[in-house]
């Protein structure tokens, strides 16, 4: 179960998720094959010292894309029908949440990669506060669309 799931309120249901695009993390995967290809090269071309240079390269480039895999799947970006829960971490953990009925507007932000992409930045602007600029957010505009569908439904409006 991931954090969403355990402080959804009763009756609360999850309307959207977004998750980071792995776009975000295209440097670290490409540094982390470089390292491994690397660790190739060294054994091929020094038989005496490649195998140690080829083990702290391997180490150092799955080390990369682990953690690049990781900061991806612990970031949940989640919108139900009474708010939007943003979380971020795995052993330090930063979340923020904000209602619904407190949110003012969805800024979008696209350069021409994340728009050939799909990916973008998201900021909540809320009533006298916005969330911190949620970076690399894959399909921005379908949360857009998401929020804009449930704030106008008539369940939000009781």
């Amino acid at each position: 179960m991931g954090y969403v799931e355990s402080v959804l309120a009763a009756g609360e249901r999850v309307v959207h998720r977004a998750a980071v695009s792995h776009w975000m993390f295209a440097a670290s995967y490409f540094l982390g094959v470089l390292c491994i290809v690397g660790a190739g090269v060294a054994v091929y071309f020094d038989r005496s010292r490649g195998p140690l240079i080829a083990a702290v390269a391997t180490i150092l480039g799955f080390a990369f894309i682990i953690v690049a895999l990781v900061r991806r799947g612990t970031t949940e970006l989640v919108l139900t029908d009474r708010r939007i829960i943003a979380k971020r971490g795995f052993i330090a953990r930063a979340t923020v949440e904000m209602n619904l009925s407190k949110v003012e507007s969805l800024h979008v932000s696209q350069g021409v990669f994340g728009r050939l992409l799909d990916y973008g930045d998201v900021t909540v602007v809320g009533t006298g506060s916005s969330l911190e600029p949620l970076r690399g957010i894959r399909g921005p505009l379908e949360l857009r669309r998401k929020l804009g569908e449930v704030a106008a439904s008539p369940a939000d409006k009781t």
